[in-house]
């Protein structure tokens, strides 16, 4: 039999008559419980926020871009020649998911009262439209047969610039990439609009096929702006960068180009420096919520022993140990502790799946990249943060357990 968790369990505030440590140890409790119900909510929101701020840039933009080593950031590319041995190579590595090719230009759209610069991003039939399909709000995607299609998809923002709607024509200015030629115009169809609520996808991109794209720079159907690498996990993307460099290699025989492999990281790393942040932020809400907890569970062992210092006395006097009088009120830490964890994971993970099913909370797009908080609750990151807890407020109950060394039994019988 535990002699130490024994009486641990009857000297409990709740269960004993102590009216001075009941409400100090139940503002203890309710510490715990809120403080790991905010840890929980705010790891689920930021786990929720990178995801779906990392699915919508690699969805759309892809993991890794092949490009030509002399392009710069413009979106008018340098073009480079269509290899079907380097596309065998990638496509079947096992942690590539799939490949095409793209090709972008720059082009002015006009609507009844203003001008607007945007990017055609052309594809070609081997574009994989599951990104789109979670993104359409009106219409559907295009479809890229044998025969060059004039239909396009737009986003929301820009649709409203132009008045136009599904089904739709609207006029596309080109501005030429060679001197001496004149602007081009294509007049295109709208298939679909799309909304990511991601500035730099709407505010900027139209979809189309890519033969627009090679007719209007005056290539020919096997030159394109590079190839889009879509990896099956954005965990090892620096890893698998390197990978596919080294198929790469440095240079392609047949044409004499120079590739350049690079990952969406070093394209936009404003976005995830900012992502990085959130991190940040993360670690320091943990830090502050345990230290909170932990401070009022010091309080509360502390008014605990004080409140019970005559049975100390008694306990040392029939010759028990400090160490074993220590275990005692650790035991009556621990459980009260325990009780704050499990109500704190009653409420964190309730409000997440309320927030995740009803979105009860909105968000500005304009400033969030999503309508709504969004939650991700990750299970190992939960049962990390609940052993964190514990260990560390646990910890800090130490210290108040070592002034029972301090006490004398002879003068604690005596206290009152």
């Amino acid at each position: 039999m535990n002699v130490e968790l024994y009486i641990a369990k009857k000297i409990l505030p709740h269960k004993s008559n102590a009216n001075i440590s009941k409400p100090i140890v139940r503002i203890a409790k309710i510490a715990i419980a809120l403080g790991l119900a905010v840890m929980i909510i705010a790891i689920s929101i930021i786990i929720g926020f990178k995801s779906t701020i990392s699915e919508k840039l690699f969805g759309f933009s892809s993991h890794i871009q092949i490009v030509n080593f002399d392009a710069n950031n413009s979106f008018e590319t340098i073009p480079i020649h269509q290899d079907s041995v380097l596309f065998s190579k990638l496509q079947s590595q096992q942690y590539i998911d799939h490949v095409h090719y793209f090709a972008t230009k720059p082009a002015i759209i006009k609507g009844k009262k203003s001008v607007k610069g945007i990017v055609v991003k052309g594809v070609d039939s081997l574009y994989n439209w599951d990104f789109f399909k979670h993104h359409i709000i009106k219409g559907k995607p295009i479809k890229i047969t044998d025969t060059i299609t004039n239909q396009v998809l737009l986003s929301k923002s820009t649709a409203q610039l132009l008045h136009v709607d599904v089904g739709d024509s609207f006029i596309t200015t080109f501005v030429p990439n060679k001197k001496g030629k004149r602007p081009r115009k294509r007049q295109f169809e709208v298939a679909g609009i799309f909304e990511t609520n991601m500035q730099e996808i709407d505010e900027r991109y139209i979809i189309a096929d890519m033969r627009h794209i090679q007719s209007l720079n005056y290539w020919n159907a096997k030159q394109i702006s590079g190839y889009e690498v879509f990896l099956k996990s954005h965990e090892n993307i620096e890893k698998d960068k390197e990978a596919i460099r080294k198929i790469v290699g440095f240079e392609l025989n047949k044409d004499s180009e120079y590739l350049y492999v690079r990952s969406l990281k070093e394209s936009n790393p404003q976005i995830f420096d900012w992502l990085s942040l959130l991190d940040m932020n993360a670690w320091i809400i943990i830090i502050l919520m345990i230290l909170v907890a932990g401070m009022n569970m010091i309080t509360g062992l502390l008014v605990i022993i004080l409140e019970k210092t005559n049975m100390i006395g008694i306990l040392k006097t029939l010759g028990a140990h400090n160490m074993s009088v220590q275990k005692i009120f650790l035991y009556v830490g621990g459980i009260i502790i325990s009780r704050g964890i499990m109500w704190g994971n009653i409420i964190g993970i309730s409000l997440c799946i309320i927030q995740y099913f009803f979105h009860i909370i909105p968000l500005d797009p304009e400033i969030y990249f999503m309508s709504y908080v969004p939650i991700s609750i990750s299970i190992p990151f939960i049962v990390l943060v609940n052993i964190g807890t514990l260990c560390v407020t646990i910890l800090m109950l130490l210290l108040p357990a070592l002034i029972i060394s301090k006490i004398n039994p002879a003068q604690a019988v005596k206290f009152e």
